[in-house]
């Protein structure tokens, strides 16, 4: 397992090379994605409006190109009512918006249109709202296709196919086969083994620069609704000018600097056959330095062409994990092709003492190639599927069943794998019929990557499960219901159908035996959202008779995270109270954006994923010497570099990263348990100044300048995640100090949940 002297002029060029992937794929840019989806709307889809809006803005789940976006709002008979004023706002843009005349009262229908930023998706779709009148009529929205563009599957494959082949070509020869050949000395036929893998690399160009091609052409006539001839002209510059296009012009630069480097190894390959001088096996030049880092930058625009760049935001840890992907897949995968097609047909012939000789030093290095890459892939493999399934009810869409069929297919390429390995590499060295059974298992694990590709190809040109999944409503809540207990009394709260647009709240209040309650004199609720502050307001409900309590027309605009707070005047005097949270869809088919992977566990399972790169390298390089060696350090190094960033992203994750404070939700739910204990925390720490009732009139506010501030007034103004930065760190030149050595995060937000039930004796 020896990877020779040579590594050590090949291996600095790869560590650069991570340098500038990492800060290519870091470049600030558009978001990527693969379906720019309605997220929402305003109106929203199916409101019913007192009097015409001003304007229709819709947000999508990614970036759109915005030359390429449009809105049309027309009426019953189909006419056009907007102001063709189309606009676009957000860097990188994700809301379009267009303005309207005073409109009659009718029904409407608001069709739009979009361009993904970065694959050039084209996404449709329509709504409909009602202004003065209830909305008459329905908009049947179409089912979006699995794949949008049929040839885009197939040419993804055939980029993946040759960019991968190359790419893995050049590290098996730099790492296998020519070290293999140097090590072993002369007897095997080092010129004839060059022809051939140079021409496997001319076909793998070949395949990839026409695939390219036709990527272009076919990505120009789906974006413009063209012909592939038809798209030759400005449909093409115009793609071009895309973001898509920019990452396409990148991949081809890379595509030249590679074919020049290829093309000067094959000149010079041919004038030393020419002139009887053979193939050096040992020469590892600055060309194949050059054309190496070339193939694998060439890797990067594909990613940023991929649905790392749409998973929300993690679009860059996706981005890189994509990255280490597709390196992975060219060590093992890519690497695969050369040996099946190109080094051990080149054996044919050759004495059977040398080619176990080669085999038996080649394979081992090959090993040691694949073990890597296939831990790259799998650990990668885990963080995509995570981010674009995310919920195990996504993987009933097509991405999802491509992704299990394709997880299917991988077993047996493992289980070759470990054949060739554990059986086969062992008996090379003395025995020919391990040879020939080497053989018959790489050309079928070659055989078996090649499928895997196509499947990777069919999903790259699919929509995200998860946003197909959020759409179809798979495995989310249809309404919202919950109750509990508060001073004896069960208090039953259902909102339907918990999606943007109008919702029917109701209220049921219940003795413990389940008789209804009908002493209630006042229930009021406030409905506030816990993504941004939007203000809030209490609204009274309707007594319908039987302890049930309802109100119609609850308008939630935006799609997220809402809370409900219920409080029951009795005439008892025992008040009751009850709060929950919910999540709110999108109405009209429009929940694209429902299913999101959760931000600190995709920067967790990164680390995770790079942590297990690094320990595979170590376990790579123990063998090899450990830090003893030179070729064990080649690998411990990595391995221990990757170790600690893996695991200091994860301890970053945990302990370290900013929070917006002014952002920041309150954790606790306000209850009844949660204000009782911020109850307890405000007379403790806020009310000698405050007051009882928090208007500022507590024993020592009199020798207190400025006068403390009235807290129902003024707590109001403020975010929850403000208020707590304002409790905890004090407010500079006023008595109002620190509480952070009193309270702690905890007790602070439960305090946040009481001063907020606090009212203006003014304006009871």
């Amino acid at each position: 397992m020896n990877m020779g002297r040579s590594s050590k002029h090949w291996i600095w060029p790869i560590v650069g090379l991570a340098a500038a992937v990492f800060f290519l794929l870091a470049w600030p840019g558009g978001d990527a994605a693969a379906h720019a989806n309605l997220s929402r709307a305003e109106p929203a889809p199916n409101s019913e409006l007192p009097e015409s809006p001003e304007r229709i803005v819709l947000w999508f789940s990614e970036g759109i190109e915005p030359d390429l976006a449009d809105i049309r709002v027309l009426n019953a008979r189909g006419e056009g009512v907007d102001n063709d004023d189309v606009s676009a706002q957000g860097d990188p843009v994700e809301s379009v918006f267009v303005s309207l005349p005073t409109l009659e009262n009718g029904t409407y229908t608001v069709s739009w249109a979009n361009v993904s930023t970065v694959d050039g998706h084209r996404v449709r779709g329509s709504f409909l709202f009602s202004v003065g009148e209830p909305i008459s009529g329905e908009v049947d929205l179409p089912s979006q296709p699995a794949i949008s563009n049929p040839q885009e599957p197939y040419l993804r494959w055939l980029v993946l196919l040759g960019g991968l082949s190359v790419t893995g070509g050049l590290l098996l020869e730099l790492a296998v086969w020519r070290p293999a050949l140097r090590g072993i000395g002369g007897g095997l036929p080092a010129v004839t083994l060059s022809r051939r893998v140079g021409w496997l690399y001319l076909g793998g160009m070949v395949v990839l620069g026409l695939s390219s091609v036709g990527q272009l052409l076919s990505q120009s006539g789906s974006t413009f609704e063209v012909s592939w001839i038809g798209a030759i002209g400005d449909p093409l510059r115009d793609t071009l000018e895309t973001d898509w296009g920019r990452s396409w012009l990148w991949r081809s630069g890379f595509f030249v600097i590679l074919s020049a480097a290829l093309m000067i190894r094959f000149m010079r390959r041919s004038a030393k056959a020419d002139g009887n001088e053979g193939d050096d096996p040992g020469g590892t030049d600055i060309v194949a330095c050059t054309a190496l880092v070339a193939s694998l930058l060439l890797l990067a625009p594909i990613t940023l062409v991929s649905h790392a760049g749409t998973t929300p935001e993690l679009e860059f840890p996706a981005q890189l994990s994509d990255y280490l992907h597709l390196v992975g897949a060219a060590m093992w995968a890519g690497g695969l092709f050369h040996l099946a097609l190109a080094v051990i047909p080149a054996l044919r012939g050759v004495e059977a003492a040398d080619r176990r000789a080669f085999l038996a030093s080649a394979v081992p290095r090959f090993s040691v190639l694949a073990i890597i890459g296939a831990a790259a892939l799998v650990a990668s493999g885990v963080f995509s599927a995570w981010a674009q399934v995310t919920t195990i009810p996504s993987l009933g869409v097509p991405y999802g069943v491509t992704l299990i069929v394709k997880t299917a297919v991988i077993v047996p390429l493992l289980v070759l794998a470990v054949v060739n390995h554990r059986w086969i590499r062992r008996r090379l060295a003395r025995s020919d019929d391990a040879g020939r059974w080497l053989t018959r298992t790489v050309a079928g694990e070659a055989a078996i990557a090649v499928l895997v590709l196509l499947l990777a190809g069919f999903m790259t040109s699919m929509e995200p499960a998860r946003q197909v999944a959020a759409r179809e409503g798979r495995g989310l809540p249809d309404g919202f219901a919950d109750d509990t207990i508060s001073e004896n009394v069960v208090i039953d709260i259902g909102v339907e159908p918990a999606k943007t647009g109008r919702n029917h709240v109701r209220v049921s209040l219940a003795d413990r035996r389940g008789a209804p309650i009908t002493d209630a004199t006042d229930v009021r609720v406030r409905l506030s959202f816990l993504e941004q502050d939007l203000g809030e307001l209490p609204v009274p409900l309707e007594n319908a008779g039987e302890g049930i309590w309802v109100l119609d027309d609850a308008v939630i605009a935006l799609v997220g995270v809402w809370q409900i707070e219920a409080d029951i005047t009795r005439l008892t005097g025992f008040d009751s109270r009850a709060a929950f949270r919910f999540e709110v869809l999108a109405g009209a088919g429009s929940n694209s954006d429902a299913i999101r992977p959760d931000r600190d566990r995709g920067r967790v399972l990164l680390g995770a994923e790079i942590a297990l790169v690094g320990v595979v390298l170590l376990a790579v390089g123990v063998p090899l010497g450990g830090w003893y060696e030179r070729r064990g350090i080649s690998f411990m190094v990595p391995g221990t570099a990757a170790g600690v960033v893996g695991a200091g992203l994860i301890v970053w994750v945990q302990y370290f990263a900013p929070v917006d404070i002014a952002q920041q939700t309150n954790p606790f739910v306000p209850d009844e348990k949660s204000i009782a204990i911020g109850q307890a925390a405000y007379a403790s720490v806020c009310s000698a100044c405050h007051g009882e009732g928090g208007i500022g009139d507590g024993p020592a506010a009199g020798s207190l300048y400025p006068p403390p501030a009235s807290l129902p007034v003024h707590v109001p103004l403020h975010t929850q995640g403000e208020l707590f930065e304002i409790i905890r760190v004090g407010v500079v030149g006023t008595a109002m100090d620190p509480v952070s050595e009193d309270l702690s995060d905890d007790e602070t937000w439960h305090l946040i949940n009481y001063i907020r039930t606090l009212e203006d004796p003014d304006l009871r």
